[in-house]
This record gives structure tokens, sequence and C-alpha cells, in this order.
């Protein structure tokens, strides 16, 4: 126990070290990032008016370039810890579709997949939606004509549903397998850079709908006789428990708000390390698999190669999303419970600077408040970006050193002064 303790208060030391070496970098970036994901959503604005289906490709944008803004600061910190720049400059495996060696934009989508769980649980997915239907709602409103009965047709508010999300999902995977393909016979970053965006395209299409039936699931469920049942027997039972029914009612309301919030607890900082080990840890040979089942291996030889080049593409490039985990896996409970402990005290690092900003602007009135805020919450929030970025530096460079992806240079000494 006392060991863990001392483990978290030394990622939050090496974290704050960080901040204090980088900070102007890491806060030009975050401001950048943050800034980009707004642009996306003017764009957004400006080509809907143009083709709907131009202002939903330009929405994507903004988690994309979210993402982007956090690599870029998790590279600039790799220098600074030493594990980190030993996997750094480790030669990565040779990439089997593109024939050359692997880099972190052949793995975008083990980096959206958590980025993404982060990017939902924080809300953002939802506040994009809802910025950009409300602005949609204030231009089409602004100029309509009741009177001459010239309204809104809509158009403008409509996404693909129904069976119109598959066929972009498949057209997207398609795409992004032919640019791969294309990228071995062509070098440059040109392709890169498209098959980033379509890999961004298929995956925020199914994060947004999976963030709306999720709310529309959960209603379902507040909604069921069973529920109400349970409701009305856990209010029976206090009724009768006198005195102590406070006290009950506490725990109980207690262990209802951690389980509701168990994606900020526990999912989002281990999404956060997932990150960071793929970023950091994309060249590294992975810890060994776990053996194939003896079902598959009783599957005839041609048969399995075959079913295993035809899923290839997809197996590749969530590879390093697996390797991610591992890593977490391999490493053990004590570094990714430090950094939970270390990411939650962050957070409210960011919620003391927003009533901070509040009482340095003093009573204003709501229309004006309103004018600041949007200022306001970017600046905290990439202030906080920039801590959370340190504290996951420090917590994934002890994740990949405890896990055995990279040696102490006294280590690695010693071992190639052994015979072989």
């Amino acid at each position: 126990m006392l060991k863990a303790v001392g483990e978290a208060f030394s990622v939050v030391g090496a974290g704050a070290k960080l901040w204090l070496k980088h900070w102007p970098v890491l806060l030009t970036i975050a401001l950048l990032a943050l800034a980009g994901r707004m642009g996306a959503q003017w764009a957004a604005l400006r080509l809907s008016d143009i083709y709907n289906t131009l202002g939903w490709l330009a929405l994507v944008f903004g988690p994309l370039s979210a993402v982007t803004g956090i690599v870029l600061m998790l590279y600039t910190l790799r220098h600074s810890m030493p594990a980190l720049t030993r996997a750094a400059d480790t030669t990565a495996p040779e990439d089997p579709l593109r024939h050359r060696e692997r880099r972190l934009i052949d793995m975008l989508a083990s980096v959206l997949v958590p980025f993404l769980a982060v990017y939902a649980s924080y809300g953002f997915l939802k506040e994009d939606l809802f910025r950009f239907y409300n602005s949609l709602y204030g231009e089409e409103y602004a100029q309509a004509d009741f009177f001459s009965g010239e309204l809104s047709d809509g158009s403008r508010f409509e996404i693909g549903t129904g069976w119109v999300l598959p066929v972009v999902i498949v057209s997207a995977v398609v795409l992004k397998f032919g640019l791969a393909k294309l990228e071995g016979r062509k070098s440059g970053w040109g392709l890169g850079l498209l098959g980033a965006y379509v890999e961004a395209l298929w995956l925020a299409a199914i994060a947004t709908y999976l963030t709306i039936y999720k709310d529309i699931a959960w209603d379902w469920v507040e909604s069921r006789r069973g529920v109400e049942m349970f409701v009305d027997g856990w209010e029976a039972m206090l009724s009768k428990l006198g005195p102590f029914a406070d006290v009950v009612d506490a725990v109980g309301s207690f262990a209802i708000n951690v389980a509701a919030n168990v994606d900020s607890l526990i999912i989002v900082p281990i999404a956060w390390l997932t990150v960071g080990a793929v970023v950091y840890g994309h060249k590294l040979v992975e810890p060994s698999p776990p053996p194939q089942p003896r079902l598959l291996r009783m599957v005839p030889g041609p048969v399995r190669r075959a079913g295993l080049e035809l899923s290839s593409e997809v197996t590749e490039r969530f590879h390093g999303l697996f390797g991610g985990l591992r890593q977490l896996a391999v490493a053990g409970l004590a570094p990714m419970l430090m950094f939970v402990v270390a990411f939650l005290a962050s957070k409210r690092l960011e919620d003391g600077l927003n009533e901070l900003a509040r009482w340095i602007i003093g009573p204003q009135s709501a229309s004006q408040y309103l004018a600041f805020t949007p200022h306001i919450t970017i600046f905290t929030r990439a202030i906080g970006l920039t801590v959370t970025m340190c504290l996951l530096a420090a917590a994934v460079e002890r994740v990949l050193a405890t896990g055995g992806a990279v040696r102490d240079d006294e280590e690695e000494t010693e071992r190639t002064r052994q015979p072989a």
C-alpha cells in the first residue's frame, strides 16, 4: 500500500517537472488543437449551406484536430523521459500491408478508439453536435420568411440513418484498405493523411451513434416496470428503517453515483493510458500474445491462412490497440491505479481554474458572461489538458518500464556483456 502511494507521488512529481519544463509548447499545441476543433464546427456550418453531407464530413475534423494535438504533445515530452526516449529510438517492425517500417499514422485506429472513448465521456461529441445543431437552427430561423411561407426544408439537419450508416462505414473501410495497398507502392504522407481522415470518419460516425443510442437505451431501462418496482421497494424499505433511513439512503446514493460515473472513474483513465501506450509503444515488440485456441489449431492450414489474409487489414489496424492493452496488463494494476488517482486530481484543477476566472471577471450580466464563457472554457481546458498529458507521459513511462517493454541502460549493458 505504501509502495503504491509512493509510486503515485513519484508520477505526480515527474509530471510536474515535465509541465514546468514544457508548458509553453504544450499550451500552444493545446490551444491550436482546440481552436482547430472550433474551426471544424464553423466549417461544417458553412459547408452544410452548400450541401448537407459536406457539413458532416467537415465536422469529423473536430476530434481529428484534438487527437492530433494530443499526439504532438506526447511527442514533445518523449525526449524528457529516458524510457520513452529509448522507445522512440527503436526500429519499428515492418508493416505487412505497406512493406515498410510501421509508423504511428498507420495505427491511427488504435489511437482513435480509446481517444473517442475519452472524447465521448467528456461530453465533447454531444457538445459538437449540440453546437452544430444550435447554429443551424439559428441560421435557418433567421433566414426563414414566415409571412411568405418560405420555410426551411430541414435538409441541412439530415445525416445518414438506417441503411445509409452501414454503407458509409463499409465504403470507408474498403477505401482505407485500398489506400493502404496503394501506399505500399507509392511513398509520401499524402495517402497516409487521407487514410487517417477516412479512418476518423467511420470511427467518429460509430461513436456518435453509440452516444445517441446509449441515452435512448438508458431512457428505455428507466421506463421499465422492474426499475419502478425496485424504486418503490427501496422507498418502502427506507420508511421502515426509522432513524437509520438517512444513513442507508446516503450509502445507496453513493453506490449509485459511483456506478453511474464508472466511465469517469475507470474507463477514461484506462483509455488515456491506452492512448499513451500506443503512441509511445507502437515501435516496440508487444508481449507475446496468448496461444491460439485448440479449436482454431484444428482448422486446416490453407483455410486458416486464407482467413488470416482476409482479416489482416482489420487486425493490423487495431494491432497497436491490442498491444497497448497487453502492455497495461503486463505492467499490472499498480501503474494504472496511480494514474487514476493523479488523473482525478488533475480534473479538479480545471474546475478550480474556471472558478478563479469567474472570480476575476466578477459579476456580469448573463449576456456578457455568455460572451466570455467559450474563451475561458477553451483556455482552462487547454491548461488541464497539458497537465493531463504530463501525468500521462510519466505514467506510461512507468508502465513500459514495469512491463519490460524497454530496458534500463544498466540492464541492457549487463545483458550484452553476457556470453551468448
